[in-house]
């Protein structure tokens, strides 16, 4: 796009240049593609004298337009603003590849006033960018709507849009780079997890994802952040990864272990430490942690160290209960399972010698929500790590 003259009678060059660098900044702080929307379409309001602004992003698969965020629209309205590539003035914008500058929408052919129909909302003038990623595809729209003052979106404008649509685009981009190194690296997890549990028991996946959900869940219910959420979910699979040192004549033993069994089987704690103590990725050291203490018992009779109370880490107090509820609940080469009830029982005979006593309120408060995760995870077509995810 050309450079155009700034002819604008509203706010003037030198306090719009200000808006887009205070608009920089608040974006570098924005470490989600939501805030970063909400961002960018409050300054679009400001920056443009804008009464709206719409985020419109493809998805691939439909060839579709979905609204990302809407300025002022509400959840069902936003949820509701899909329509095929091409519809539309944002579709046509995001067919085309180019911008489009309309100063009255229902003089327009390519509107579609359904929309204004169904959210109240009445446009009036349209100005209308595609997003485009550093090769040069479409990945969405942006948009203003209705110019406040003016009425009329001018060049200008059309100039400004467009430094912030580069500028958006860019940062998806780089959200969806991060996201695909960041499903990489939890693919990564989960087979090295899968390679210590698959000589320990036959339903590998299925176990390593129920002591996922179940950790993600009970991380939920005591409040924890969404990151800290996240972080439990990803590393807590990698609680037994120090079995791979333990010899099968010990860890496929169907009967109790001699004494000197049992010390070795206790050390894939410590196995599991070493393997990834060293690590440099800040979840693989937080994984090691978990690994080294989730056989510790809140009253100090556990291993390695016997550490008690909060002296052991919160993640790994966390991961001691989902894995003994879900070793409890599962059925093993050396014993059977046992119902949810007993399993409950189990857990509240348990707080403040196995389990932390607030972790197991938290179990005891919510449990339904972990009823209906247990329920889910003995169905046999594979929804249940999908249904965890949604909670967590």
């Amino acid at each position: 796009m050309k450079t155009k003259q700034i002819r604008s009678k509203g706010i003037d060059g030198g306090k719009k240049l200000k808006l887009l660098i205070a608009f920089h900044r608040k974006s570098l702080l924005a470490n989600d593609l939501d805030r970063l929307s909400e961002i960018i379409a409050a300054e679009i309001k400001e920056i443009l004298e804008a009464e709206r602004a719409t985020i419109f992003l493809i998805d691939k698969e439909s060839r579709e337009l979905y609204g990302q965020f809407a300025l002022g629209l509400a959840e069902p309205h936003l949820k509701a603003l899909r329509f095929p590539v091409g519809q539309g003035i944002a579709g046509w914008v995001a067919r085309a590849g180019r911008s489009l500058n309309v100063p009255d929408a229902y003089k327009d052919s390519r509107f579609n006033p359904e929309f204004d129909k169904v959210t109240g909302f009445q446009t009036h003038s349209v100005l209308a960018v595609p997003l485009k990623d550093s090769f040069g595809e479409t990945l969405g729209v942006l948009a203003a709507f209705n110019k406040t003052k003016s009425r009329v979106f001018n060049d200008e404008d059309e100039g400004l849009l467009g430094l912030l649509a580069g500028q958006l685009a860019a940062t998806i981009e780089i959200f969806h780079l991060m996201e695909g190194l960041r499903l990489t690296g939890l693919e990564s997890i989960y087979a090295l997890a899968q390679t210590a549990e698959f000589r320990d028991q036959e339903d590998t996946a299925p176990h390593i994802r129920r002591v996922s959900g179940y950790a993600a869940l009970l991380a939920q219910t005591i409040g924890l952040s969404p990151k800290e959420v996240e972080i439990v979910r990803v590393t807590a699979p990698l609680h037994d990864i120090g079995k791979v040192a333990i010899p099968d004549q010990i860890l496929k033993k169907p009967g109790r272990f001699t004494d000197q069994e049992k010390i070795k089987m206790h050390k894939h704690t410590l196995h599991g430490y070493d393997m990834l103590k060293n690590f440099k990725s800040p979840l693989l050291q937080e994984a090691s942690k978990i690994a080294l203490n989730h056989h510790e018992s809140y009253d100090g009779s556990g291993y390695p160290q016997g550490l008690k109370g909060e002296a052991i880490p919160l993640r790994a107090r966390i991961v001691t209960l989902a894995d003994s509820f879900d070793a409890m609940t599962s059925k093993r080469i050396y014993k059977a399972a046992i119902s949810f009830e007993d399993a409950c029982k189990e857990i509240r005979r348990e707080a403040g010698r196995q389990f932390d006593p607030k972790l197991c309120d938290a179990f005891a408060k919510n449990l339904e929500l972990f009823r209906e995760a247990h329920r889910q995870s003995h169905l046999d077509d594979g929804r249940f790590s999908e249904e965890i995810r949604r909670r967590a």
